[in-house]
């Protein structure tokens, strides 16, 4: 009888435990880099297009862009939509590969405090790129100030499992790895850091 009561109890701290770790995976908690991508293998070409709206950050991050991935970096270009464009941060194009990459830099608040990138706000613009046959890397702003070096590492290290390119691989190996990894923000959340200032941390420090 012993024994059939606890074999019934291990029974049941089974399930919970299996119940709770489903839980968890229905809605992970997302932190910054993130990665969208799908078929890539026939991607649609961008169009020459200028966005004069680049920050301070973006500036900032574009020297070591231009420094690890050479000739490979445009700010130039855009997919389009219908009447208008979307423009990515930065556009990598490896032309060995065919690859085609949107790099964004994400600001939990505009010049104006308002809260930016909160989550499920870029879902919508993210599945349009991969559904042109492009691969999609977000950053948190914080990310490419504090560690430009790691960031560019990880393009390199996400790319290189893709392709096999062995100078992706050799970038990958010789940058550090991230350390910072930022959870995406709600709006209440940015909200709280427009508050705080919470940019004003980062950016006044290294830029």
């Amino acid at each position: 009888m012993l024994i059939a009561i606890i074999f019934g109890l291990l029974l049941l701290a089974v399930f919970f435990s299996q119940s709770l770790s489903k839980k968890k995976s229905i809605a992970p908690s997302k932190s910054y880099p993130l990665v969208y991508k799908g078929n890539f293998a026939n991607p649609q070409l961008p169009e020459e297009a200028n966005n004069k709206n680049k920050g301070k950050s973006e500036a900032y991050f574009q020297k070591f862009l231009q420094k690890y991935f050479p000739k490979q970096i445009y700010t130039n270009v855009a997919l389009r939509i219908r009447e208008n464009f979307y423009f990515p941060d930065f556009t990598f194009i490896n032309q060995k590969h065919n690859l085609f990459v949107d790099i964004e830099i994400d600001e939990p608040y505009d010049f104006r405090g308002k809260p930016i990138h909160t989550i499920g706000s870029d879902e919508a613009r993210n599945a349009f790129f991969v559904k042109k046959g492009w691969i999609v890397i977000r950053f948190a702003e914080e990310q490419v100030v504090r560690e430009p070096l790691q960031c560019c590492g990880f393009i390199a290290q996400t790319l290189s499992t893709l392709v096999k390119d062995e100078n992706l691989s050799q970038i990958a190996k010789n940058l550090p790895k991230l350390t910072l990894f930022p959870k995406v923000w709600n709006k209440q959340e940015a909200q709280k850091m427009f508050e705080n200032r919470y940019r004003d941390t980062y950016l006044n420090q290294f830029l």
